[in-house]
């Protein structure tokens, strides 16, 4: 039992494991849905200009709205404002809302 007491350990015969973890954890990408397909005829439809509500969103569409009535004049050009600028819009029932107010998107970034 002596001889045990007096045994020791040299460091360089432990092992030592670490495991290194990411803090930040993993999220996964939400689903891509593709492109819709083209509008086809601009006369008649209801253009829908999405402002996400960040700084010079406004600016941008307010100069494609103006753009669009000239070139479009048969076409109805309407503005939809994102709820804040600081919300990520997975919102349930935000999409379907604004998808039932016309019948094609554009949807404005500012920054």
């Amino acid at each position: 039992m002596a001889d045990a007491a007096r045994q020791s350990y040299a460091p360089d015969t432990a092992t030592v494991r670490l495991k290194v973890m990411n803090p930040r954890g993993e999220i996964p990408p939400p689903a891509t849905l593709g492109i819709s397909p083209r509008g086809g005829s601009l006369d008649g439809k209801k253009i829908v200009l999405v402002d996400n509500g960040k700084f010079g969103a406004n600016n941008f569409l307010d100069a494609l709205a103006d753009m669009l009535r000239e070139k479009y004049p048969k076409a109805t050009v309407v503005m939809y404002p994102k709820p804040t600028a600081q919300t990520i819009t997975n919102l349930p029932k935000w999409y379907p809302t604004v998808k039932q107010q016309g019948d094609l998107f554009v949807f404005g970034v500012g920054d």
